[in-house]
Formats: structure tokens, C-alpha cells, sequence
């Protein structure tokens, strides 16, 4: 298992490597989605989504020892965890800044 400084997170090294590059791959085809009024929603949303993704797997997983797991990583809970948080924060980022989830017609 991974520690960070002096902390056991509860996944391997390589779960949680996979964790960061799908919360990475999440935030940036969110930018494409609507329109984005600053540029730096996409790191809010890659945080959101790796918290998500570890509350999942280590709070989700451990009610269940059902489905897939690879690494110390339920990959079921740590999908929807990532995706629950990180959509919640991509949508409270996107209308605090002024940006719209759906893109608006007459605007290049």
C-alpha cells in the first residue's frame, strides 16, 4: 500500500496513479462541455474528483467486497465517487465563475 507521509491511503502505488490520470481525463473533457469562463476549473475539478475516487473506494468499498477490485482500489465506488464529487464541483465552479454547462447559441 501507498503511505504519504506517514499515512497509509489505502490503495497501491498504481491505483493510485490510475486515480489521478482518470480524474485528470475527467476535468479536461469537461472543459469541453458548455463554456468555461476561467481556465482553472479544470485542476477543481481533478481534486474533486481523486477525493471522490478515494471516498469511494476506501468508504464505499468497505461496506461491500463486492465487484472489482485492483490495487486496494473497489474500482465501482471509486467510479462513482469520482464522478458524484467531481460533477458536483465541475457545475458549482462553472456558476460561480459565470460559465454554463450547455453552450449558448449565437456565441463563437
Amino acid at each position: 500500500m501507498l503511505v504519504l507521509f506517514g499515512w497509509d491511503i489505502g490503495m497501491g502505488a498504481w491505483a493510485s496513479l490510475v486515480l489521478v490520470l482518470a480524474a485528470l481525463a475527467f476535468s479536461m473533457l469537461a472543459q469541453y462541455v458548455g463554456e468555461v469562463a476561467v481556465g482553472y476549473e479544470w485542476g477543481l475539478t481533478a481534486v474533486a474528483v481523486i477525493i471522490g475516487g478515494w471516498l469511494g473506494s476506501e468508504a464505499l468499498g468497505a461496506l461491500s467486497t463486492r465487484g472489482p477490485e485492483w490495487d486496494g482500489m473497489f474500482l465501482v465506488p471509486a467510479a462513482i465517487g469520482g464522478l458524484a464529487l467531481g460533477t458536483i464541483v465541475e457545475m458549482a465552479a462553472r456558476w460561480a465563475t459565470g460559465g454554463a454547462v450547455i453552450r449558448h447559441h449565437g456565441h463563437i
